[in-house]
């Protein structure tokens, strides 16, 4: 009967080193993770993102006010060449990020 009792305490002993191991091997993984999603407040975890994110707010801010400045004057010609001039220069700007995303990825950095 005492036999029985070591090699069950042996064996539950034995299990709890297992679970402490593989929780000490989880939790740094957990915490880099964590701290990598909340490396900005937009949500965004890397910077390529987070330029695209503030690149889309400065694109729909300009196109608010040219949109309320057509509203105010209605010149449609005015209107329609502002709006070229932003969505080309918000592609512009998408694409400059995309080629540093590509250029960053292609040495295997991200």
């Amino acid at each position: 009967m005492m036999k029985l009792d070591v090699k069950k305490v042996a064996s539950l002993a034995l299990a709890g080193c297992f679970a402490f191991g593989a929780a000490a091997a989880v939790v740094p993984g957990t915490a880099s993770v964590a701290y990598a999603a909340e490396e900005y407040a937009d949500g965004t975890s890397n910077t390529y993102s987070h330029r695209m994110k503030e690149e889309e707010k400065r694109h729909e801010s300009a196109v608010r006010a040219i949109r309320r400045e057509y509203r105010q004057d209605g010149d449609e010609k005015k209107y329609r060449k502002r709006m070229k001039e932003e969505q080309e220069k918000h592609d512009k700007a998408m694409e400059h990020i995309r080629r540093d995303y590509d250029k960053h990825a292609r040495y295997g950095h991200h």
